[in-house]
């Protein structure tokens, strides 16, 4: 009976250590309660350092989370090593959420984005940091001083920009709208006012008459496309307004209406002058059976016909026959005089190919079925090469294509990546362009469309002239194993 009580009391006593232990024991951050060794379970020094962050407040009650729910982007545990009696303490339920960024953090950063703009391009702001008034969480593309309101653009020198900013071509506007936000941010004044007009919706011509009567526009940026220009081009000619286009069709060009876009004549001239000058003489010439394909085709006839001793031949080939392979198949073995008996192609010694993406692959892979091997054929095409799909097509091989290949593309290319995380391309390095020489237009009025002859834009190096031709520094490029490209120097025209 006495040796029970002093079991008894025993037991008793080591409870009770056992609780006092556990009320005078710390509170941890992190409790882990796992049968694995501390070898097995590593966590690197700089996910140590976000979990203590996660933890900043000692006086929250605990709420107990399973492992399962939280933190798996931080603490990464081999399955083989997990066992189910782990579980994670958080003293703050809130922050599961996630941790509020301190809005001296995004205000830090865009000073540096500004500040890289300037060195950038070494020339100073003609307003500063703190006249932009850049709030925490606004894109800078929804800024108040480039939206409209009616009662205060009065005093404004305004820029009308007319940009697709939704609709078909929305990702264009929207990523030429980014170009010109920066511009405005490096090179405009408290004067200067963007006002952007979405011509992805129906274009009503009252509005925009009075869109021009009440703001009197300055410069005007855009169109994209030609048939909204077709719309705004009266307008703008009436008050000798310049223009900066988007878009290709060359034929809108005049004094005050300049093309920024790759037209399809320039992009043919280019790779056709290129095989001209290599030697190439026996042209074939295979399109769509449409304007374009009209237009590449006389353009490149154009061309080849200067010297007699060329000779040439077109097939256009309509949706009709492309979707009836029997009749495709029969088109192109008439027009190539394939023969099962060569091994190689002979009638011609260069093949452009002009259309959409899904019209050059189908035609391509056909050529290489008909002997034409694109290593001793030298195949042409336009900028529309310029795809993945394309460049990786094994039949389209050592063909050749157009570029414009930006002047300073390099300068740009790390601050947009930085400030709008995806990256640029020919069209936001133009619009940048266009922003800029509006802007400087904008504060030389005296010298009226004068200014801009000889003008050069600082990223794309294009250089504009007085009756509405810009100069572009066009590359042409020859498509290698594996999509890689590489540059055929002798046909490349630079602005230097």
């Amino acid at each position: 009976m006495f040796l029970n009580n002093i079991k008894h009391n025993l037991i008793m006593i080591f409870c009770i250590l056992l609780m006092i232990n556990g009320c005078n024991r710390e509170n941890s951050k992190l409790i882990i309660e796992n049968k694995s060794t501390p070898e097995k379970l590593k966590i690197t020094k700089e996910k140590s350092k976000i979990i203590k962050k996660v933890f900043v407040n000692n006086n929250n009650l605990k709420k107990k989370v399973l492992k399962s729910t939280i933190l798996k982007k931080n603490i990464v545990i081999p399955k083989e090593k997990q066992t189910s009696d782990i579980i994670f303490e958080f003293r703050n339920e809130r922050l599961l959420q996630g941790r509020n960024i301190s809005n001296n953090v995004e205000d830090k950063k865009t000073r540096l984005a500004l500040s890289a703009v300037q060195k950038m391009f070494k020339k100073n702001l003609s307003s500063s940091d703190t006249e932009l008034n850049l709030k925490n969480n606004e894109n800078i593309s929804t800024l108040k001083r480039y939206m409209f309101e009616s009662n205060k653009t009065i005093h404004y020198q305004n820029i009308i920009v007319f940009l697709p900013l939704t609709g078909k071509y929305s990702s264009f506007g929207n990523k030429i709208r980014k170009s010109l936000d920066l511009s405005m941010l490096n090179y405009g004044n408290s004067k200067i006012k963007l006002i952007y007009f979405d011509t992805g919706k129906i274009i009503d011509l009252e509005l925009i008459s009075s869109l021009f009567n009440l703001l009197n526009p300055k410069f005007i940026i855009g169109p994209f496309t030609r048939e909204v220009l077709l719309k705004i081009k009266p307008f703008a000619k009436k008050d000798n307004i310049p223009i900066l286009t988007f878009s290709n069709d060359i034929a809108m060009v005049e004094s005050n209406v300049w093309s920024l876009g790759f037209s399809p004549e320039e992009q043919v001239q280019s790779v056709i002058s290129c095989a001209l000058l290599q030697g190439y003489s026996k042209f074939g010439i295979i399109a769509p059976d449409n304007l374009y394909g009209k237009i590449i085709s006389g353009q490149s006839i154009d061309l080849i016909s200067v010297d007699k001793k060329n000779n040439y031949s077109s097939l256009f080939l309509s949706n009709e026959e492309l979707n009836n392979k029997t009749n495709l198949y029969s088109n192109l073995r008439k027009f190539l005089r394939y023969s099962e008996s060569e091994e190689t192609h002979t009638k011609f010694d260069t093949i452009l190919i002009g259309g959409r993406k899904e019209f050059i692959l189908e035609i391509a892979p056909l050529l290489a079925f008909f002997n034409v091997d694109s290593r001793f054929v030298k195949i042409l095409g336009t900028e529309t090469f310029n795809n993945e799909e394309i460049k990786n097509e094994p039949s389209l091989e050592k063909s050749w294509f157009p570029v414009i290949l930006s002047k300073n593309n390099e300068q740009l290319k790390f601050l947009w990546k930085d400030i709008w995380g995806d990256s640029n391309d020919y069209f936001s390095n133009a619009g940048f362009d266009a922003g800029v020489i509006g802007i400087n237009y904008i504060n030389n009025l005296q010298k009226n469309l004068q200014y801009l002859n000889n003008v050069e834009g600082p990223i794309t190096g294009l250089i504009f002239d007085d009756n509405g031709f810009v100069k572009k520094p066009v590359q042409v490029m020859q498509i290698e194993d594996l999509g890689k490209l590489t540059n055929i120097k002798e046909c490349s025209k630079s602005n230097d």
